[in-house]
């Protein structure tokens, strides 16, 4: 059994959703979300004390990613179901190069979009 192209076109969804998220998310991140939550700069009071701001936007920045990693992994290990291959040591590479790429795509983003 081969693999045509939509299967590889299919196998690549977990990696391309996340450069398909990230023009929205930036959007997103600007127009509303630090309104919502603050930016992680520091703050200061009128009496010149720090004010602790517990969750910012950039919290949700590591959280909203995270969340697509943890989904890109879940839908690489029911995409692997398509390999043909009936060799399990492709289907674990598969997931582990997915698992991998995406923490180090998330961790990029992530270091991108925080507000100083």
């Amino acid at each position: 059994m081969k693999i045509n192209t939509k299967t590889i076109l299919l196998l690549t969804v977990p990696i391309f959703m996340f450069f398909i998220l990230v023009v929205p998310y930036k959007y997103a991140n600007q127009s509303f979300i630090v309104d919502w939550l603050g930016c992680g700069c520091p703050q200061i009071d009128e009496t010149g004390n720090l004010i602790e701001n517990n969750f910012n936007a950039n919290d949700f920045t590591r959280v909203f990613w995270a969340a697509i990693s943890v989904i890109a992994t879940a839908l690489a290990v029911f995409l692997s179901k398509r390999i043909p291959y009936k060799r399990l040591w492709l289907r674990i590479a598969y997931v582990a190069f997915v698992f991998v790429s995406a923490i180090l795509i998330s961790y990029m983003f992530c270091q991108s979009m925080m507000w100083n």
